[in-house]
């Protein structure tokens, strides 16, 4: 079975037992979408009937890929083309590691599965496109010093060292109607001040 099956299956049981709270919508259903390689990990977006979330399943590369339930709550940063994005880790027994990012929760906007699945797709789209980066005040300040830097010392920014990424909580807006796209250009994962270099990448020699 494949990791994004492996996805499907497990959450479908999960909301065998979801049925009779007050944040499960009866309209919606289980599906993953859009699920695409990246760097060598699956990426795409899970619609459920409480939340829809963006996930990440490891690579076998990954140190996180063999991490367990006790690691269940780490936070992650993921560098995509839109921006850095806050992960926390997950596991299920059947499934194994995987990384999450909340776009929707509850899901009580959601009036049919296809207006859920169209949000999601739109949200793959968005991800991958440098137009929607909104960076924070603190991190263009730090791009402009470390240019200065970089044109004083004559370094080629193709041989310079990455920026530190930012780590921090992520922030979506709760609009009072759906947005099918506006939730990602208005920063929905944008975080704040404080400075981290991410954890998930390859194994540590």
């Amino acid at each position: 079975m494949s990791q994004v099956a492996a996805l499907q299956a497990h959450f479908d049981l999960v909301a065998e037992r979801m049925l009779d709270l007050p944040v499960y919508n009866p309209l919606l259903a289980v599906e993953t979408v859009g699920f695409r390689d990246f760097s060598g990990r699956e990426l795409g977006v899970l619609v459920t009937p409480w939340c829809m979330n963006l996930m990440l399943l490891p690579a076998t590369a990954d140190a996180w890929s063999d991490w367990d339930e006790q690691r269940v709550g780490e936070k992650q940063m993921i560098a995509l083309p839109s921006g850095q994005y806050e992960f926390i880790f997950g596991w299920a027994e059947a499934l194994g590691g995987y990384c999450s990012c909340s776009l929707f929760s509850p899901m009580s906007e959601f009036e049919s599965q296809d207006v859920a699945v169209e949000t999601a797709q739109e949200v793959m789209k968005a991800l991958f496109d440098g137009d929607n980066e909104a960076p924070t005040n603190r991190q263009r300040a730090q791009r402009d010093q470390l240019e200065q830097e970089r044109s004083a010392q004559n370094v080629d920014p193709a041989d310079a060292e990455p920026v530190a990424i930012p780590e921090s909580a992520a922030h979506k807006p709760k609009p009072e109607k759906l947005s099918r796209r506006g939730f990602l250009t208005a920063g929905f994962a944008r975080h704040s001040e404080a400075d981290a270099r991410p954890k998930i990448g390859g194994r540590s020699s």
